[in-house]
């Protein structure tokens, strides 16, 4: 080998071993630089290393006192509302009604007889026969009122009979009703008389029976061309098991005139039903 490739051998060399050595120093140093930068504890001071002279610390940190759990409030209680009172509504009581009669208005009337209504008449006088004006009735003649005086609401039956002489009479009707329905009969009526006045009166019968013969009466009333136009109503009653109700009108003059007449309107039959 020639002096030159030696000089370089040896420079190799040399650089391989100044390498080698570096890195043993670093290995070597780097853990005291290491431990050089990591800090320190503080050491505490005791009383004999500062100024030598004893010295308790002065203070000692107070832990804050460990406050007790807040207690979780308890759920508030839901109150059940409260039940609704159950109002019983009273059921309504019905409003009587009318119940239809036949002719009731006295529209068709005539000489002898009332369409619609039945006639029970004492009749034991007729011209020529003795008499007594207490106790002769002749017999009794249908018309409309002909003195709009007299008259009490567009066609107004008139009853009359022969002058000096009384009569007496009930007109009536029929009528089907359900039992036990609580009825009354009533109607409007006027008298004119020479003298005493025309007995009057209104009844119905709860069976059903001719000319209220087992019925009930409103109180007489003695009516004359001074009192005007008077209602006459009759006791409520029950309508018998048969359902049949009978209504009734009735007149006589007090005392024989020469001039007597009743008049009726407007006769109505009233009704609430069973249970009412």
């Amino acid at each position: 080998m020639t002096r030159k490739q030696w000089l370089v051998i040896l420079l190799l060399g040399v650089a391989d071993l100044v390498v080698l050595g570096g890195l043993v120093g670093v290995m070597v140093l780097a853990p005291r630089l290491a431990a050089s930068r990591a800090p320190s504890p503080t050491a505490t001071p005791t009383g004999r290393e500062v100024g030598k002279t004893s010295l308790e610390p002065t203070w000692t940190p107070t832990l804050p006192p460990t406050l007790p759990p807040t207690p979780t409030p308890a759920p508030t209680a839901t109150r059940s509302p409260s039940p609704t009172p159950l109002t019983l509504t009273p059921t309504p009581t019905p409003t009587p009604g009318p119940v239809p009669l036949v002719n009731g208005d006295f529209e068709d009337i005539l000489p002898d007889s009332v369409p619609g209504w039945e006639v029970a008449a004492e009749v034991n006088w007729r011209p020529g026969d003795a008499f007594n004006p207490d106790t002769s009735y002749g017999r009794p003649e249908f018309k409309p009122a002909d003195d709009s005086r007299r008259v009490i609401n567009g066609s107004t039956l008139q009853i009359q009979t022969y002058q000096w002489v009384k009569f007496k009479v009930i007109l009536y009707q029929t009528v089907e009703m359900e039992p036990g329905s609580r009825v009354w009969f009533e109607a409007k009526a006027r008298g004119y008389s020479s003298g005493g006045g025309i007995l009057m009166r209104v009844g119905i019968d709860p069976h059903g029976g001719e000319a209220c013969e087992y019925g009930e009466w409103s109180e007489t009333q003695v009516v004359d061309q001074a009192m005007g136009v008077v209602t006459l109503r009759s006791p409520q009653m029950m309508v018998a098991v048969g359902g049949r109700v009978t209504v009734c009108l009735y007149a006589e003059p007090k005392y024989a005139q020469i001039h007597n007449a009743a008049f009726f309107d407007d006769a109505q039959l009233w009704a609430s039903p069973p249970g009412r």
